[in-house]
């Protein structure tokens, strides 16, 4: 009889994730917050190479330079974008550790309860009315400051307009995210599961927010164009 090989590439893809899952049950906190910090800096590159943005920059530190006033630039800076750089800081030192304790805590809430549809029910409850609206309320909040904002006003005000859209979006997608992962994968494989849907749509999100703010940007140099 003979024996089907499996490609190498699968073979890999075993591999790699057992070895994330091994050290994801060593070290959960540690592990969650370096794979936060790895999707957040891919998420932030992506945003701003779709939305525009990078080539704006790009742009105004062309301008910039032949009018005789280079941007000047750290040495790390020439190696990474500082946006990105500090949106993986972000994710290494506060969303992978707040997404962590929330979760731990809700676990420790519902761990003596009978595993029945009341407590299923209430639990999703939980995640998408306390703990996602906490998590994409520090996301916009930060998101904020990283791009640039430093007037606390400002930043609950960006806070405010865009984390109901958020919310509805999340609202109508997660449940069934959730309902699918518990009936259809094992709890093993949950965290890469909800980390690649929460990496889709953060960088749907992100790279929309880049889009309206860089309009913004665009019409108030008209504006000013127009008044002068």
């Amino acid at each position: 009889m003979a024996v089907v090989s499996k490609p190498a590439s699968q073979n890999l893809a075993v591999v790699l994730l057992t070895a994330y899952l091994s050290s994801l049950a060593r070290q959960p906190l540690v592990t969650k917050a370096c794979t936060t910090a790895t999707l957040n800096f891919l998420q932030e590159e992506i945003a701003q190479r779709v939305s525009g943005v990078r080539a704006d920059d790009k742009a105004t530190e062309k301008r910039a330079a032949l009018e005789g006033t280079p941007v000047k630039k750290s040495l790390i800076e020439k190696v990474v974008n500082k946006r990105v750089l500090q949106f993986s800081l972000y994710g290494l030192l506060i969303s992978g550790p707040l997404n962590h304790f929330l979760y731990e805590i809700l676990n420790k809430v519902f761990a003596n309860r009978p595993k029945n549809k009341l407590n299923t029910l209430l639990s999703l409850l939980a995640q998408n009315l306390i703990i996602s609206p906490i998590l994409n309320s520090v996301f916009l909040a930060a998101n904020a400051v990283i791009a640039g904002e430093r007037s606390i006003e400002n930043v609950i005000n960006i806070v405010r307009s865009r984390l109901l859209g958020m919310m509805k979006v999340s609202w109508v997608v997660f449940p069934c995210v959730q309902l699918f992962a518990a009936r259809f994968l094992p709890p093993l494989v949950w965290v890469p599961f909800f980390n690649s849907i929460a990496f889709t749509f953060g960088t749907y999100f992100n790279t929309q927010g880049k889009i309206r703010t860089l309009q913004a940007k665009r019409a108030e140099e008209e504006k000013q164009d127009k008044s002068e």
